[in-house]
């Protein structure tokens, strides 16, 4: 039997934010399977580097089938009326909530580190990921240098010691240290990345002071806590958005269920009770 009234609408508003879970799913899977088999891509990506590469983007695919298969059943399950389709899609949001809720109360008790891991993670990169077989590294922090006007990790001089200079990692390990008279800071470093000012402050020596007229002086580590801080409110309130839209739908998923089981089996409520 074919639903109506409040429950229609209940019917057609799951239908309609299903539908679009669905087409969603299947873009991010799209997008997945680009990053497997595009060869550009993995040439830009360096060797020691492969092995996360391929765990990140099968996260990301695997992420994508869920909702996508998340999308099918509830889209499905309220077209066809189907108890067994709408109940599933709510035990796959019911686990996912509860997993969101697991992943939030980490983060917020490891939260003190996360300066840590910022500067941690842009020293790795200016020290040993930014250089010319590393195309896709290079190009992402030139734009974190650009978008944040910053430099480095604690400034231009930290580019000194990186393998976009051929610093020796090895030899300063065993404490041979090479000297380097001068070193050289990427364009992405300067306020006017095209000007002739520029071309001629990103080439440095040891001991020379730095252009601020020409050159972003700060650090992006500091720069990138900072950012993160001022834009913290907004993540936090896109995670209770994410929130109240799962709540409403396994209220919504519920209710439809539990009409559809009703309009199924009507003599039910009318049985007498003896």
């Amino acid at each position: 039997m074919a639903l109506s009234g409040c429950y229609s609408c209940l019917k057609f508003l799951v239908f309609t934010i299903n539908f679009l879970l669905w087409l969603f799913g299947l873009g991010v899977v799209a997008v997945s399977l680009w990053l497997l088999f595009d060869s550009d891509l993995y040439l830009q990506t360096m060797s020691d580097q492969r092995t996360d590469y391929y765990l990140g983007t099968y996260i990301i695919l695997a992420i994508g089938a869920l909702v996508t298969i998340m999308g099918f059943l509830g889209c499905c399950g309220a077209w066809k009326e189907s108890p067994w389709m709408l109940g599933s899609f709510f035990a796959f949001l019911l686990i996912i909530f509860f997993g969101e809720i697991a992943v939030g109360i980490v983060v917020y008790f490891q939260g003190s580190n996360y300066n840590t891991m910022i500067e941690k993670s842009v020293r790795q990169t200016v020290e040993q990921k930014y250089q010319e077989n590393n195309t896709a590294a290079m190009k992402t922090f030139d734009l974190i240098q650009e978008g944040l006007e910053c430099c480095g990790v604690d400034g231009p001089k930290s580019w000194a010691q990186s393998a976009y200079n051929n610093y020796d990692f090895k030899g300063q390990e065993v404490g041979i240290v090479t000297a380097q008279h001068h070193y050289t800071v990427p364009r992405s470093c300067c306020k006017i990345p095209e000007s002739i000012d520029c071309s001629n402050s990103i080439k440095l020596a040891q001991q020379q002071g730095l252009n601020g007229n020409a050159l972003n002086t700060q650090g992006c580590a500091k720069k990138l806590t900072e950012f993160m801080e001022q834009h913290l409110i907004y993540l936090i309130a896109a995670g209770m958005g994410i929130f109240f839209m799962e709540i409403l739908g396994m209220l919504c998923s519920l209710c439809l269920c539990c009409a559809v089981k009703g309009f199924e089996d009507p003599s039910e409520s009318l049985r007498p009770p003896w």
